[in-house]
């Protein structure tokens, strides 16, 4: 987008996703396509298997834009619509921009700031639109907040806020949501404080922070109807004996979650998530609990969560 970060203006940018109620399982004439669900306030429906665009898809594309392109232009064949990325994901934005210039309108287009001031917000929204050839977000969160890093109450980015809700009136911005993974009571602060039409969190079958992402945070979500993007399903229990594809359907089958972002930097990964997320079958309320009964013996909850740990890079999303 041209002009000062203080000059975005208002965009008209047809962007329209089919709505319905319900999961839908949408299909073409030739290639199945993965399920979709309604994403909270905002209207649009997206893919129950989002693609998590960070460290796991620019490493493995690192000069290789071809290769990048070809896997996002299958992603869109199957129907997967929902695309994550930050602005701090190295080159991913990059990588991503020539593919969704030409898809736009099939895209639920997400990215992230960590930014806590107005005027660096500001900075980086411009250079994501920039980067991804667009004049406009779908979504974008204020990213990654850290109790321990900054960020103990949600008074801490005010700034940010401030150039959220300017963003979203002139329509820059359609949502914004609010991610992070260090525990879920600021992101029930964050909730209440802000309201944001989405919500980017953790939900590992071995339930962390006891259980307090599931039982509390996840309730206040529905309650207000926003969207929930489920992130780090295998990576806190990837030592454990269950099949990733399992970890990633326990996530998908808690109520009030909408899509799934799973790291992704394969055709052929690709592939076998899209199957998983096509005639999607939930676990029932009773095989959640035995599910997690199960991951929690190999994986103690009380072990140091691995996004944590020093030398743990952001953009891991899986």
């Amino acid at each position: 987008m041209k002009g000062s970060r203080r000059g975005f203006v208002a965009t008209s940018v047809g962007g329209g996703l089919a709505m319905a109620a319900g999961t839908v399982e949408a299909k073409t004439e030739t290639t199945p396509r993965v399920d979709r669900r309604p994403f909270g306030k905002t209207g649009a429906e997206v893919s129950i298997y989002g693609l998590g665009l960070g460290s796991a898809f620019f490493k493995p594309f690192a000069g290789k834009p071809d290769e990048a392109a070809r896997m996002l232009e299958r992603a869109v064949e199957l129907g997967i619509n929902y695309w994550d990325t930050a602005h701090s994901y190295g080159n991913s934005e990059e990588l991503i921009g020539p593919v969704l210039e030409k898809h736009r309108s099939e895209i639920f287009m997400v990215s992230k700031s960590r930014a806590a001031t107005y005027d660096e917000f500001m900075k980086e929204v411009e250079g994501s639109l920039k980067n991804l050839r667009t004049d406009y977000l779908d979504l974008y969160h204020m990213h990654n907040w850290q109790p321990t890093r900054g960020d103990a109450t949600p008074q801490a980015r005010e700034g940010a806020f401030k150039a959220v809700t300017q963003l979203k009136e002139q329509g820059v911005i359609r949502n914004f949501g609010v991610t992070g993974h260090s525990g879920a009571e600021i992101l029930i602060q964050c909730v209440k404080a802000f309201n944001p039409d989405a919500l980017l969190t953790t939900f590992p079958a071995n339930r962390p922070d006891g259980g307090k992402y599931e039982d509390e945070l996840l309730p206040l979500c529905v309650e207000r109807n926003m969207g929930v993007i489920a992130m780090k399903t295998v990576k806190h229990v990837k030592n454990s004996d269950q099949q990733p594809r399992e970890l990633i359907r326990y996530a998908l089958s808690l109520p009030g979650v909408s899509t799934a972002i799973v790291g992704t930097g394969d055709i052929d990964h690709l592939e076998s998530n899209a199957k998983l997320a096509t005639a999607f079958k939930p676990f029932e309320k009773n095989e959640l609990k035995a599910f997690s009964d199960k991951v929690a013996v190999n994986i103690p909850t009380g072990l140091p969560q691995p996004w944590d740990l020093p030398g743990y890079e952001d953009g891991m999303l899986a």
